[in-house]
């Protein structure tokens, strides 16, 4: 459902060579962007098609995958002291999928809005074997 939107993809004129192009998600708009990196491009859109086909289910793993990496750090370091703690379900209902990179052969990025937990950074949960996410970065 969701790969429909690589046929709507335009050039990226910050990156030679890269595409992008936006869809709703959840009721929200999506960035994707697809940078080939120098190999093949139809092995990045191969990429993309594959997460885009079942981006619900990524969307869960990516999720579960930030939740269990951040809530501790949130409930610990980041929480104001007025602040209640939060479960995961809780944690997670604050996360907002606002962005996808595709790299090269294998590497993805989900880039999700924290509602202002982690002061306005965006977390981005990794993939760099084309499946599993394995590194969290907080960036902004």
């Amino acid at each position: 459902m969701y790969e429909k939107v690589l046929e709507e993809l335009k050039a990226d004129e910050r990156i030679e060579g890269s595409f992008k192009s936006r869809f709703i998600f959840k009721g929200h708009e999506v960035c994707i962007h697809l940078d080939p990196d120098g190999e093949d491009p139809e092995i990045t859109m191969a990429l993309a098609r594959k997460f885009l086909s079942f981006l619900e289910n990524y969307d869960k793993k990516a999720r579960k995958y930030v939740v269990e990496n951040s809530l501790d750090s949130y409930n610990e370091d980041w929480r104001e002291d007025d602040e209640p703690l939060l479960s995961a379900e809780e944690f997670d209902k604050n996360l907002r999928l606002d962005g996808i990179n595709f790299l090269s052969t294998d590497s993805v990025d989900f880039f999700y809005s924290e509602n202002n937990m982690f002061g306005g950074h965006s977390l981005i949960p990794q993939v760099f074997d084309g499946e599993s996410f394995e590194y969290l970065q907080m960036y902004g």
